[in-house]
């Protein structure tokens, strides 16, 4: 089992990333760890859309209240707007016999003027076989032209960033750029990554399974709903 860190990430960093893996982290400390980790993420975006007045962040259903809303904190916190899109996803494989994943997008939360911003980040707790990343990256590029597309994960699976960019023309998966701050090598026959986040994000985060979660509204949506209705 291998781990690479990005250059010049910090000792505090390193220690979110080993606080997702100890299995003796409860859910609300994981949740805390994954908020942190999204405001470091937060600050380095920062630099990167300095020039953008609003940007567009897409988020799993899982990620929103916690990894999304530290980078969402810090952006909006230092003059940016942020226009948010959650997805539910249905993950799964159709066949048994092949190692193909799909995951359907079951539910969406769109902020009026999602598909405006020349900037959009997208992002996502752990990125392996790219299935999720791909099908909310795939639908929001057919709804917008973001000239900027920033892929945001703490950790990747080696190969995931070629797996991505595979499923795109060359035109597109030109403007990705990636932010994460570990890479491993190993994962499972199930297809956990190790050690990853610490197995399974839902789990881990306090719900029991894909359904459980796909029926949770995160409250930053119901924030921002609210705010839509004033």
């Amino acid at each position: 089992m291998g781990r690479k860190y990005q250059g010049g990430i910090t000792g505090e960093t390193i220690s979110l990333l080993d606080k997702l893996i100890n299995e003796q982290t409860n859910s609300t400390e994981y949740a805390h760890a994954m908020y942190e980790l999204g405001k470091v993420f937060g600050s380095i975006l920062l630099s990167s859309v300095s020039n953008a007045e609003t940007v567009a962040l897409a988020s799993t259903v899982e990620d929103a209240d916690f990894l999304g809303k530290g980078i969402i904190d810090v952006l909006e916190n230092n003059g940016k707007k942020v226009l948010l899109t959650v997805f539910w996803n249905k993950r799964f494989k159709p066949n048994s016999e092949n190692n193909l994943s799909v995951a359907p997008i079951l539910r969406e939360f769109h902020q009026e003027g999602y598909n405006k911003p020349g900037v959009l980040i997208v992002i996502k707790s752990i990125i392996a076989n790219s299935c999720v990343v791909r099908t909310n990256l795939t639908k929001l590029i057919e709804e917008s032209n973001p000239n900027e597309i920033f892929i945001v994960a703490p950790v990747l699976l080696v190969g995931a960033i070629k797996n991505l960019e595979s499923e795109f023309d060359k035109q597109i998966s030109d403007r990705f750029s990636y932010l994460y701050f570990a890479e491993d090598n190993e994962k499972t026959k199930e297809g956990m990554v190790l050690p990853g986040i610490g197995g399974d994000v839902y789990q881990r985060l306090g719900f029991s399974n894909q359904d459980t979660k796909n029926k949770f509204t995160p409250r930053i949506v119901k924030e921002r709903r609210a705010i839509a209705i004033k």
